[in-house]
């Protein structure tokens, strides 16, 4: 059954570097105070004898530096090369967009494409495709496998893979711009018939309901060019600038990861998105209290 060979393979090398390293500083030590303490000054001391050099203690210490970093110089190829082993015609599970400040997926075998909350499934290894909208940013979730850069024009590649369910956090790693310490991640593992009905739900077109406040809420985000930057499957709503918000209201966090997906804070980044998340490029339509009320209304049931 395949492990988390990438995860454990960078783990496996980075002891061996602090094992070596922490014997070099342990005998630096011992040799500091084993001169201090034998070479202290004695009152009734002569003057030592006067050495210059040690070319045998010499050549020894520096063949042994060589041997060292040439064995590190090997391993830490031989890791680069197995936890790297794209193949030449890839077909990622899952493609990766970094925006300022957010994350897209895309999903090419389903045709899920969802934001922030990336979902997959225990036990498999998946190939994922990072890309990048605007600038660079860096993909890295440490439990389940390598850090990655995103660079605008190129793509990269990463495998992930996650033993048991649960959710496992990471951060974009390259500073980019304003909102970078915003820019979390959360990748969900679920059991494989989880994973498949989550995806079946995210196909399904959103909800539509009778009430007064929620079709005051649809019609207010189309009115109010919402639709100018966000998605939603199932309606005309195809732009992609923003976070699809098909099923936003299964998501248990939003902004990045940033806030739990709640009334409070919906309505807090509605009314002020600049107080919530300065430098986002969502704009303040200084919205009223009502219709506040109906867009919450609206987007909260977009499950």
């Amino acid at each position: 059954m395949f492990q988390t060979t990438n995860v454990e393979l960078i783990d496996k090398l980075f002891i061996y570097f602090l094992v070596v390293a922490g014997i070099i500083f342990l005998l630096v030590v011992f040799f500091v105070f084993y001169y201090l303490f034998k070479y202290r000054r004695k009152q009734t001391a002569e003057e030592p004898e006067q050495i210059h050099g040690n070319e045998k203690l010499e050549y020894s210490l520096t063949a042994v530096a060589i041997l060292i970093t040439g064995i590190f110089t090997y391993l830490t190829i031989d890791t680069m090369r197995k936890v790297q082993d794209i193949p030449d015609n890839p077909e990622p599970f899952v493609q990766i967009i970094g925006h300022q400040w957010w994350w897209e997926a895309q999903y090419p075998e389903t045709g899920v494409i969802t934001a922030n909350e990336i979902h997959i499934p225990v036990g498999k290894k998946v190939l994922v495709q990072l890309n990048s909208d605007d600038v660079i940013h860096s993909w890295w979730v440490a439990q389940l496998g390598r850090k990655m850069d995103m660079i605008p024009g190129i793509t990269n590649y990463v495998w992930l893979y996650a033993d048991k369910p649960g959710e496992y956090l990471g951060t974009c790693s390259e500073f980019c711009g304003a909102q970078h310490a915003g820019m979390r991640i959360r990748v969900i593992a679920d059991e494989e018939r989880a994973f498949n009905s989550w995806s079946q739900q995210q196909l399904e077109p959103v909800a539509q309901l009778d009430d007064p406040l929620f079709k005051k809420g649809e019609k207010l985000f189309e009115e109010k060019t919402c639709t100018n930057c966000h998605a939603i499957n199932g309606t005309p709503f195809t732009m992609k600038v923003g976070p699809n918000l098909t099923h936003f209201a299964s998501r248990k966090h939003f902004l990045g990861d940033l806030k739990v997906n709640n009334e409070e804070n919906l309505r807090a980044w509605l009314h002020d998105p600049q107080n919530v998340k300065p430098g986002a490029k969502m704009p303040n339509f200084i919205f009223s209290d009502q219709e506040v009320d109906a867009l919450v209304e609206y987007i909260n049931n977009l499950k």
